[in-house]
């Protein structure tokens, strides 16, 4: 059987920087000719993967994010639709998501995605509590996130919330269970399939993260979203996301079941699969446009890599699969990896306390309890790793 792929598309636009964000973007405001470039880059990327493939290449998954996709006019994605369509084959396609903000959306976009290749929106909404929302900066309310759930469900798309916990609020000291509960209630009361809960993190480099605020345990609120959801019909399949039965996202599991992922534009990441037992190679096409556009072309816009093979593929394979409800399935990683590394695996595994793990139907996995307490667990795996990855740098021609 042929080899199929995930894609993975960075819109490297924004209408503002939120502070907490590391992803790589540019505000549009004061560059209207950076779309232009970047899609000029795009299209010369796309021909030269499809061209390394030889004919359009066949998709299962696609994911466009950013960045902040909707803020890119009609026009802009009518044009991007037709560079996707040469390059690609969507005829197996099992889902695609598009990213949303719910300042940004509106019936253009819904309408032209209804129309293509598009299944899925995934809205930023973050909070609905108004005063979080503007602690966080972001430019809606309560009341426009709703409005914009409610197009999307309206259009015919499965349609995901991403939600945000472990932040303060200008009036309360810190975001309470309550503001938590309510905005979880009438997120689900839109409708909505899927909900993605996130702790707010200060990342290094962000303005956040300069900041260095004081912000308060996500413990709480992380174990009240497990208890909560669930009551509600949205089961837990991955550390920070829920979802009604078979709204899964189906490109995320891609990752975590070490598929290949394709990487198309600027700080875009993508993941190989090597052949039975091989190595795997993650990549990461050039980090700013600048970078990207003068690279694009000529060759693929790589910029550097990671060579997985051996025990350090199978330890990332199961800190991955951890991550799911399915974990990992014993059989199937000793297939992969030998007795040697999945006997490591599970001996720390059922060194845990008993509530964090869950071994049945041979497979080990986490706990609701395991979950909230997954990174020490995950390290603990990570140190099984005796051997180094390889860098590399893209000097080929390809």
């Amino acid at each position: 059987m042929p080899p199929s792929f995930s894609l993975y598309l960075h819109v490297p636009f924004c209408l503002s920087k939120c502070g907490y964000c590391s992803f790589y973007s540019r505000p549009l405001a004061g560059c209207a000719a950076a779309p232009e470039a970047w899609l000029a880059a795009l299209s010369r990327e796309a021909g030269r993967l499809s061209a390394v493939w030889g004919g359009p290449i066949p998709l299962c998954t696609a994911y466009v994010g950013g960045g902040t996709p909707s803020v890119l006019s009609v026009g802009l994605w009518r044009r991007l639709n037709r560079i996707l369509e040469g390059a690609f084959d969507f005829s197996g396609l099992a889902e695609c998501t598009v990213e949303a903000n719910p300042c940004s959306l509106t019936d253009g976009h819904l309408a032209l995605w209804r129309g293509s290749f598009v299944t899925r929106v995934s809205l930023g909404v973050q909070s609905l509590r108004n005063e979080e929302l503007s602690w966080l900066g972001r430019r809606h309310d309560a009341e426009t996130a709703l409005a914009a759930l409610g197009r999307a469900l309206s259009y015919g798309f499965d349609v995901s919330a991403d939600l945000m916990f472990g932040l303060p609020s200008s009036r309360f000291p810190f975001q309470t269970l309550r503001t938590w509960h309510d905005s979880l209630r009438r997120v689900l009361a839109s409708g909505v399939g899927h909900v993605s809960a996130y702790q707010l993190t200060p990342e290094p480099g962000t303005p956040l993260g300069k900041s260095n605020p004081s912000l308060p345990d996500g413990y709480s609120p992380y174990r009240f979203a497990q208890w909560y959801l669930p009551r509600k019909g949205l089961e837990q399949y991955e550390i920070a996301s829920f979802a009604r039965p078979g709204r899964e996202c189906r490109h995320n599991l891609a990752y975590w079941r070490q598929e290949n992922v394709l990487a198309l534009g600027p700080a875009a990441w993508g993941y190989l699969v090597g052949g039975r037992g091989g190595a795997g190679f993650r990549y990461r096409n050039a980090p700013t446009l600048e970078e990207y556009g003068a690279a694009a072309g000529a060759r693929l816009p790589v910029a550097g890599a990671e060579r997985l093979e051996g025990r350090a593929k199978g330890i990332e394979a199961a800190v991955l699969g951890l991550r799911t409800k399915w974990g990992i399935d014993t059989e199937a990683f000793t297939a992969r990896f030998g007795e040697t590394l999945t006997g490591a695996v599970l001996e720390v595994l059922r060194g845990m306390p008993p509530r964090l793990v869950r071994f049945e139907d041979g497979r080990a996995s986490l706990t609701p309890a395991g979950m909230r307490v997954a990174n020490p667990i995950w390290a603990e795996i990570a140190d099984l790793r005796a051997e180094g990855t390889d860098t590399w740098k893209n000097t080929s021609n390809i």
